[in-house]
C-alpha cells in the first residue's frame, strides 16, 4: 500500500502562525527596498560628465580687410570636461625631453581645436622661445581645423620673417586637414588681401594639400588663381610634388592642359619632381612625348639631374644609344655643367649630331678647361676635328693668350 503523506494545513492570515511566517518575507522586502533607494539616490548624487560636442565644419569665411586682432571667443562650457589640465602640468613638470614636447604639442593642437583662448594662453604663457614656437605652431594646426579665418589673424600677428612662415605652413596644415576647398579658399582671399605675399600663401595651401595626397586639388588650384607668373611657380610646384610620389598620373594629367603655357609649366614641374624619385624613368617620357620645342628643355632638366646621381648610368645611356638631334639640346645642356670634369664634359659634347652645336658646346668647354688645366686642354685642342674655323679661331686665341709671350 502506498503511503501518504499528510498535506501541510494552509494558515489563517489571522492565526498566529501565519503571522510568525509573514514577518520574514516583510522584512527581507524591506531591505531589498532600503538598498535600491539607496542605489538610485546616489546615482542621482552624481554629475553626468559631459560628452564633448564636435565642432561645427568650417565653412569658407572672408578676413577682414585689415589684419585684426585675434577673435577669440569663449570657451565652450565642456572644455574642462574635454582635457583634464591637471594632465598638462602634469606633463609640463617633467624634464624637457623632444618626447615630453611632442606630447604637450599633440595635447596643445586639441585644445586648440576646442578651446582657442586657452590654447593661445598656454603658447604665450611659455618662456623656452624653442618650445613656444612649437606650442604655437601646433595651436595654429588645431585652430585652423574648425575656425581657419580666427586663426589666420592670429598667425599674420607672427611678424619674425622665419616664425611668419613656419605659423603659416602650420596655419594651413590645419586648414586642409579641417576642409580643403576652405584651405583653398582661405588662401585667395589672404592674397587678395595682401598682394605682396600672395606667392607665399599659394605655395602653403599647395605644401599643404599635396602633404595631404590632395594633388588633384593642389593643380586644380594652381592652374585657376593668381596671376600669371604665380601660377608658373604653383603649377611647377604642385605638379613637381604629384611626380614624386606619383609620377604617371603627373605626366597624364599636366599632359590633359589644353592651355600650352599652362601645360609647359606643368610638365616642366613634371619633369622636376620624377627626376628627384627616379631620373631615369624621367628621360624615357620626354622621349616619349610628341614633338615640340619644349622637349629639348625638358630632357635637359631630366639628364642633369640624372647625371648628378648617377653619371655613370647616364654616360651608358647616351652612348648606348643611336646619335639623335632628337638629344642635341639636352646633351649640349649637360656637357657645358660645371660639375663635369673637362675630359666628360667633351664626351658628351662629342655625341652631339648637329655640327654647328656641337662646335659651340665643345668651345664652352674647351673655355673652361683651359682656365684649369692648360697643358690638358691644348693636347685636345690639337686633337679635336670636330670645331668650326671661327671656334678654332677662338679657342687658338685663347690659348696663346693664356700660355703668355714666348720665351726669349
Amino acid at each position: 500500500m502506498d503511503t501518504q503523506w499528510p498535506k501541510a494545513a494552509r494558515p489563517s492570515s489571522g492565526s498566529p502562525a501565519g503571522s510568525a511566517r509573514l514577518r520574514p518575507s516583510l522584512l527581507l522586502f524591506a531591505i531589498i527596498a532600503l538598498i535600491a533607494l539607496s542605489f538610485f539616490a546616489g546615482r542621482r548624487s552624481v554629475s553626468p560628465v559631459a560628452t564633448p560636442r564636435a565642432p561645427a565644419e568650417a565653412g569658407p569665411t572672408r578676413l577682414a580687410a585689415t589684419v585684426a586682432a585675434p577673435v577669440l571667443s569663449d570657451p565652450p562650457a565642456t572644455s574642462a570636461a574635454v582635457w583634464p589640465e591637471s594632465a598638462w602640468h602634469a606633463l609640463i613638470a617633467q624634464p624637457g625631453s623632444l618626447i615630453r614636447n611632442a606630447r604637450l604639442a599633440q595635447m596643445l593642437e586639441a585644445i586648440a581645436a576646442r578651446d582657442p583662448p586657452r590654447a593661445v594662453a598656454l603658447v604665450e604663457g611659455e618662456t623656452n622661445l624653442l618650445l613656444r614656437e612649437q606650442f604655437r605652431q601646433a595651436a595654429l594646426r588645431g585652430w585652423a581645423r574648425v575656425a581657419p579665418a580666427d586663426a589666420a589673424r592670429w598667425a599674420l600677428t607672427v611678424r619674425d620673417p622665419g616664425a611668419h612662415e613656419a605659423a603659416l605652413k602650420a596655419l594651413f596644415v590645419g586648414a586642409v586637414a579641417g576642409n580643403p576647398a576652405t584651405a583653398v579658399e582661405l588662401a585667395r582671399t589672404l592674397s587678395a588681401q595682401d598682394a605682396g605675399d600672395a606667392l607665399s600663401y599659394g605655395d602653403h595651401v599647395i605644401d599643404a594639400l599635396c602633404d595631404a595626397g590632395l594633388f588633384q586639388t593642389a593643380a586644380g588650384m594652381a592652374a585657376s588663381s593668381g596671376d600669371a607668373s604665380q601660377r608658373s611657380s604653383w603649377l611647377g610646384g604642385a605638379y613637381s610634388r604629384w611626380a614624386e610620389q606619383q609620377p604617371q598620373a603627373a605626366a597624364q594629367a599636366a599632359q590633359d592642359l589644353t592651355d600650352p603655357a599652362l601645360r609647359d609649366c606643368a610638365l616642366h614641374g613634371v619633369i622636376g619632381g620624377w627626376s628627384r624619385a627616379d631620373p631615369a624613368a624621367a628621360t624615357q617620357f620626354v622621349l616619349q612625348l610628341p614633338d615640340a620645342p619644349e622637349n629639348s628643355s625638358l630632357l635637359s632638366q631630366a639628364l642633369e639631374r640624372w647625371t648628378k646621381v648617377d653619371l655613370k648610368s647616364a654616360s651608358d645611356w647616351i652612348n648606348n644609344r643611336d646619335p639623335s638631334e632628337a638629344l642635341d639640346a639636352g646633351v649640349a645642356a649637360v656637357a657645358t655643367r660645371d660639375y663635369l670634369a673637362p675630359d666628360v664634359a667633351v664626351g658628351w659634347a662629342e655625341s652631339v649630331v648637329d655640327p654647328t652645336l656641337r662646335s659651340e658646346t665643345l668651345t664652352s668647354v674647351l673655355r673652361t678647361w683651359a682656365t684649369n688645366d692648360l697643358p690638358a686642354a691644348q693636347r685636345y685642342f690639337a686633337s679635336t676635328q670636330n670645331l668650326l674655323p671661327d671656334d678654332r679661331k677662338e679657342i687658338a686665341a685663347l690659348l696663346a693668350t693664356l700660355s703668355g709671350p714666348p720665351n726669349g
